[in-house]
């Protein structure tokens, strides 16, 4: 039988040259072009066509032949194909929607005995399973030959598999039977076996052209065949290697890419020799050549060092280059480099084809700096669009009735407005922000936060309005129908979005995304029934992970010349340059990876083809644009600090490249990488020096805590920073479960047992210390389980300090916690207020204790007290001395809390506690005896410390000595210095008196 087999070689723009393929053949057999039908993969081929045909008439209108693709077609398609006008549609039951398929598998598969998984892990076990369906299908097997692999030659967990899959094709089959559907692959493979059968016994009395097609799917495969028997019939196939010698071709696996033509040809029955090219112009001959020898089977490898003799390699990969990039950022800038340079080239298309939707994403958002919009064939996913992240927010945002990070969140994303005026909106969520979430007190429920603000009667309405708006949705650790959910959703969402003027609705469905998400939303309601009662996390997890699976592209706003291209997008679509970026095992090609259904053994019992595929698909991908005229390769050496293999295609081509004397680095002929390394860089960079602000003498602290003189000493600017400039740290919108927090919890526990118990310790005293710990977690925390890993050592700290309490008790008697005290020192007749609050002082023999409670030890030692290194609790001790925990003259606003008053009297004992539950739980650093000597030392280097930075002329250094720098520096960031301190080793420490 005579097969009429075509060839469009890679190198050759696929499109236009099918374009002008078919226009030359109707002249020469004198027809009309609408007198053709031509079948390609897709309807996107279909319109990259049709435009290739109006670039060829000057963009001028004309009658196109009849276009139709073959991977998505429908029954009108193919009754017009079939039939023509007279009628006679073909009865098919309708294809099941994909999301109607996933929630029925995930139904089905959360009716498993012993099946114990959440909703959206079932829903990602449906979405693997009806790939695994589709293969099935597609390669035409039947889910009653699985008795064909013997469980007993495999592990127990692959035989659980299968009998798991036996349990689904029993039962699925009667599923959509009863909902009169069928799987969209065989409603595809009964259509285009339809037309099959047609044609074969019917041919057609006009052209059929089949184009594009790899016949990857046996129907398809058949249809082929069928054409290319027909008179009139032809089948077109994209880049078939012809030039390959037989003995190489037939060692061909299917790694390789011309295994599918390879297959599609034996199956058609038609030798590679009887195939034939459309043109005999072929400029790409010679980059063909070498990319045909790069991709030789591994058993005909032996001939790269005659073909590198034999060849000239310089020519071969003119107009070729290589691009290999330290990180993933800088290869995203070279290629945004690239194609904003080819701008300046009128009418100069450049496409970047790449399957690494990370990269591609960093090169649009690298041309979005220059205003250019670049066309991504692949759009980004509906979850992670503005209106997909709005949608989780809401979510987010109802659970257990109050998140703080997701309440401000929600409310500074712009679709929500919940019908307030702009101008108010903006301050009323600035005042909750910066003077409610961020407070000291942290704020735990709805209540709490409308008890913090009800004194602003402006703020609570606000509050209120934005709580009735998000009331709609009801999410309950108890499960909900999954339906009145998404009802509620949809419904709270459009009240969130409504504005003054414009109701929500009409703003949340509008354009690419807002079109798509109402898709999307209509055809879950429809099918929501599928879903059971649903719980609170689970329906976030569900609705997540359906709207990752949701495309939107935009149609709209991109440059008409800068495109990128997934591989599937780039096989028909033509550019001047093509950028294959990427180029890592793992991403191109991609990794094999396991089938979770099937090991390999199993799928070579079952007939299902190798997961290998895969990769001769990529590669083949790979061979059509490195074919192109102008061809750039890029790869970046690290993702995401990890270290990447180039993929295999590049070691292979600098293999051959070395043979002939060159390497893959001579193809860097141009400096993006330079280019793109400056392009954060600055001529005039200086590293930034050390911080030295210098105030004017009238705005330097006249009061400073005895907390931060020893801060003054290690970091001056910390002092400049917080008293001159008056910047604090702003409070995290939750707790960090830090040192910080553990401290102020110990603090509080402590407090209020001695408070409890300040003269006559319990019996039970470490249980009693415990109770209170965990009154404290309840009420004064907003995670209390966050600090279950700190449990354990509190326990420990427990133990310590009631056994040490009880023995410190006999020889002193606790007299108060958290006293504020102040001191006014002279400095050259100058008084200079010294203030701060004692953690604990209690009376004993000779004298007051004071003591400091420290949950980490630091470089606390009692010989740094004494050097004056340390100089809190000798200051605490000054200001006992002198009256300074009386209570008269205090500097600084008490906040109504009641003042304690201590008298006047010396200082017998300073410790600091260290209650880090480490080893026994605790430690001393302390001090007895006669301290004046401490508290003389410490006055001295006070005075002396106060004196200096009174000088007009000093400096508020930022560590001036970084061997001593402070544990925690809360303005590292802003004195910037990790980029400065790393000088000093070569300047010397810096001198600040």
């Amino acid at each position: 039988m005579q097969h009429n087999v075509l060839n469009i070689p890679a190198g050759l723009p696929f499109s236009r040259s099918l374009a002008q393929y078919l226009t030359r053949k109707a002249k020469e057999d004198n027809k009309s072009l609408t007198e053709y039908r031509i079948l390609l993969p897709t309807r996107r081929a279909c319109r990259i066509l049709r435009d290739s045909f109006l670039d060829l008439n000057d963009g001028k209108p004309m009658l196109l032949p009849q276009l139709s693709p073959i991977g998505d077609v429908d029954e009108e398609d193919l009754s017009l194909l079939m039939f023509g006008n007279a009628g006679g549609f073909l009865d098919v039951p309708e294809a099941v929607s994909p999301i109607k398929r996933q929630l029925m598998l995930a139904r089905l598969i959360r009716q498993v005995p012993d099946f114990a998984q959440g909703a959206d892990h079932a829903l990602a076990l449906a979405a693997a399973l009806a790939r695994f369906i589709d293969q099935v299908i597609v390669e035409g097997l039947d889910f009653e030959d699985l008795h064909k692999i013997v469980p007993d030659d495999f592990a127990a967990h692959w035989q659980i598999t299968i009998e798991f899959l036996k349990i689904i094709s029993e039962n699925w089959p009667k599923m959509l039977e009863a909902e009169g559907l069928i799987e969209a692959s065989e409603r595809r493979n009964i259509l285009l076996q339809a037309l099959s059968d047609y044609w074969r016994d019917n041919p057609p009395d006009y052209p059929v052209i089949a184009a594009g097609a790899t016949g990857s799917i046996p129907a398809v495969a058949d249809l082929l065949d069928v054409i290319s028997s027909m008179h009139g019939g032809e089948v077109i196939l994209p880049a078939v290697d012809l030039e390959m010698d037989d003995d190489a071709w037939d060692c061909i696996n299917e790694s390789h890419p011309q295994y599918m033509l390879k297959r599609l040809l034996h199956r058609m029955k038609v030798s590679r020799s009887d195939v034939s090219q459309i043109t005999d112009f072929d400029a790409a001959k010679p980059r063909r050549a070498l990319i045909g020898s790069v991709m030789l089977p591994a058993q005909a490898t032996y001939k790269w060092k005659y073909f590198a003799r034999s060849s000239d390699l310089q020519s071969m990969s003119s107009h070729l280059q290589y691009y290999p990039c330290a990180t993933q950022g800088e290869e995203a800038k070279v290629i945004s480099l690239i194609m904003r340079k080819s701008l300046n080239k009128s009418q100069h298309v450049t496409a970047l084809v790449t399957p690494d939707r990370v990269l591609a994403r960093r090169v649009s958002a690298q041309c979005r700096k220059w205003g250019v919009e670049v066309d991504d064939s692949a759009g980004q996913s509906l979850a992670d669009s503005r209106l997909g992240k709005f949608l989780v927010l809401i979510i987010r945002a109802s659970l257990c009735g109050y998140d703080a990070v997701a309440m401000l969140a929600l409310l500074k994303i712009s679709y929500c407005r919940f019908s307030q005026k702009e101008e108010h909106f903006s301050k009323m969520v600035d005042v909750l922000e910066n003077e409610v979430l961020r407070s000291d007190n942290p704020i735990t429920s709805y209540d709490m936060l409308r008890e913090k603000v009800t004194d602003n009667p402006e703020l609570l309405s606000f509050v209120d309005d934005f709580y009735a708006a998000l009331s709609g949705l009801k999410l309950h650790p108890r499960k909900s129908g999954f339906k009145d959910l998404l009802i509620s959703h949809v419904k709270v969402a459009e009240a969130l979005a409504t504005l003054p003027e414009q109701d929500g609705a009409d703003i949340l469905w509008r354009g690419d995304v807002g079109e798509e998400a109402a898709r999307f939303f209509t055809d879950l309601i429809a099918h929501a029934d599928l879903l059971e009662d649903i719980n609170a996390n689970d329906y976030e997890a569900v609705i997540s992970a359906l709207m990752r699976a949701v495309p939107v592209r935009s149609a709209y706003g991109v440059h008409p010349r800068l495109l990128i291209l997934g591989q599937l997008e780039a096989r028909l679509a033509d550019a001047d340059t093509v950028i294959l970026g990427g180029l890592n095992e793992g991403t191109w090609p991609p990794d094999a990876g396991h089938d979770p259904w099937m090991s390999r053994p199993m799928r070579k019992a079952y007939g299902l083809p190798a997961v290998e595929q895969s990769i001769g698909l990529a590669a083949h991908d790979f061979v059509q644009g490195f074919c192109a005229n102008d061809v750039i390769m890029t790869r970046s050496e690290k993702v995401g600090g990890s270290p990447t293999v180039p993929a295999r295609w590049l070691d292979r081509l600098d293999a051959v490249l070395q043979g002939g004397g060159m390497s893959l680095g001579d193809l860097v002929r141009h400096p993006y990488r330079d280019w793109a390394r400056l392009m954060d860089d600055h001529d005039d960079f200086k590293p930034y020096q050390r911080p030295k602000p210098c105030p004017p003498v009238s705005t330097r602290p006249k009061a400073v805590s005895v907390t931060k003189f020893e801060h003054w000493m290690q970091n001056p600017y910390a002092i400049y920073m917080h008293y001159v400039l008056r910047l604090r740290k702003i409070r995290p919108l939750l707790q960090d479960n830090d040192a910080a927090l553990r401290g102020t919890i110990t603090h509080k526990i402590i407090e209020t047992f001695c408070d409890k118990y300040p003269i006559d310790l319990p019996d039970n005293a470490e249980e009693e210390l415990i109770n209170i710990a965990r009154n404290v977690l309840k009420e004064d925390i907003e995670n209390p389980e966050a600090l279950q890993f700190w449990w354990p050592k509190f326990m420990r700290l427990a133990a310590w300090f009631a056994a040490h309490e009880e023995k410190w008790r006999r020889n002193a008697k606790f007299a108060a916690s958290e006293v504020r005290g102040n001191i006014d020192i002279s400095i050259d007749g100058e008084d200079f207020n010294i203030y701060g609050v004692a953690d604990r002082i209690d009376r004993m023999h000779g004298g007051y204790a004071i003591i400091d409670y420290k949950t980490g030890k630091g470089s606390l030692s009692s010989s740094k007290i004494k050097k004056g290194e340390l100089p809190q609790l000798p200051l605490e001790a000054l200001m006992l001395k002198n009256g300074g925990f009386n209570g008269r003259g205090f500097k600084f606003d008490p906040k109504d809390m009641e003042q304690k008053k201590i008298p006047a009297g010396d200082t017998a004992y300073m410790g600091y506690w260290i209650l880090n539950g480490k080893g026994a739980g605790g430690e001393l650093e302390e001090l007895h005896g006669d301290l004046d000597g401490a508290i003389e030392t410490v006055l001295d280097g006070v005075q002396d410390l106060i004196r200096v930075f009174r000088r007009h002329e000093t400096p508020y250094l930022c560590v001036p000595n970084t061997a001593n720098a402070p544990r925690f520096n809360d303005y590292e960031h802003v004195s910037r210095l990790k980029e400065w301190a790393a000088l000093d080793d070569a300047e010397g420490d810096a001198s600040w008196d």
